[in-house]
């Protein structure tokens, strides 16, 4: 971790002061493990003419680099380009950030912003791992601080709806697979515990319009692999918790837009199983976290319940059987009695 003490804080704004980046990047690297800077050294980085500030990063990342094994410094860097000219800063040095931060679950806004007009100025596109990593940080924001905090990445994020974030299997597969973009923006566009009625209106005519069969196939193989281990491993940043095991925030929220849709339009049997698995999946517990992703287990609770039929029903017994967290487990005590009663089943006969 980077060393905050007095004296380390006070020799590091001499050699900024003297215009010593040689031993300044020499001295960051030496004390940094991808940690923050302090305040006061941040602030006096940032105040660097521009042109200083890009060679330092580049010095900094050459001296981590060299160093065995390599020094992480994205974290350390990434403030010093906050407000950065983009057209200052080299490809090089762009490019090495973007790969080391497209692993974070979370970096400043501004310096992300940054990153991304430098990659489109050299790729004509923001990278899909950037823009991954903008959204988790965007979510993140708007838990913490005010809208005003994700303004400087709201251009990116406003232009790429449809396409799913990278880094989980089943997001990749369903970026490359899906029929049309309308599937997974309209999946995105779900909200609520269960779809509202206007969604579930256009979610009717959409499959068909997609192909029904051919559709509910795909989305059941996206389903499959939502378990697998994750294409780009994260690194915490200061969570209790894997963030390898909790399901991106985002593509989430697409899950339950494809889960609502399955549920407002006619079922297959094999339905039933993939969602079930899913929810198994989703209420397990993640130590330090809780359930892996409650939503997405309510989702499909709500998926099986609107099945209505005698083997949804089964299915969700056999959920509640596995001893659920307390919410979960209410959900699916609420659908199973639902059903019984509309299916005129005895549950406990199943």
């Amino acid at each position: 971790m980077l060393d905050s003490s007095p004296a380390s804080v006070v020799s590091l704004l001499s050699l900024a002061e003297a215009g010593d980046d040689d031993g300044l990047a020499a001295e960051l690297v030496d004390l940094a493990a991808g940690s923050q800077l302090p305040a006061a050294v941040r602030d006096e980085l940032q105040a660097l003419p521009d042109a200083r500030r890009c060679a330092l990063t580049l010095r900094v990342i050459e001296r981590a680099a060299a160093t065995d094994p390599p020094t992480p410094v994205d974290g350390l860097l990434m403030p010093i380009l906050d407000g950065l000219a983009p057209d200052a800063l080299s490809w090089r040095a762009a490019h090495h950030l973007i790969d080391a931060v497209s692993t974070r679950t979370a970096a400043p806004p501004g310096s992300l912003a940054v990153l991304a007009a430098v990659a489109e100025r050299e790729t004509g596109e923001c990278p899909p791992a950037l823009l991954a990593v903008m959204r988790r940080t965007a979510h993140e924001g708007d838990k913490h601080w005010p809208a005003r905090y994700r303004a400087p990445i709201q251009p990116w994020l406003e232009r790429t709806h449809g396409r799913l974030n990278v880094g989980e299997p089943w997001a990749e597969a369903a970026n490359a697979e899906t029929p049309a973009p309308e599937l997974l923006t309209h999946a995105l566009a779900a909200a609520g515990a269960k779809p509202a009625a206007r969604w579930a209106r256009r979610a009717k005519t959409l499959l068909p319009e997609l192909g029904a069969d051919e559709t509910r196939t795909l989305i059941r193989h996206w389903l499959s692999l939502v378990p697998r281990p994750r294409t780009i491993t994260l690194r915490p940043d200061g969570e209790r918790w894997d963030p390898n095991e909790v399901p991106d925030a985002y593509n989430a929220k697409a899950l339950r837009g494809l889960l609502y849709l399955l549920a407002v339009t006619p079922p297959q049997g094999d339905d039933i199983p993939a969602v079930g698995r899913l929810a198994q999946h989703a209420a397990e517990k993640i130590p330090g976290y809780g359930p892996r992703s409650q939503m997405i287990a309510y989702a499909s609770v709500y998926a099986l319940e609107r099945f209505s039929t005698v083997a949804s029903l089964r299915e969700l017994s056999r959920l509640r059987s596995l001893g659920q967290p307390p919410g979960i487990a209410a959900s699916l005590t609420t659908a199973i009695n639902r059903r019984a009663v509309a299916l005129n089943v005895d549950p406990s006969r199943l």
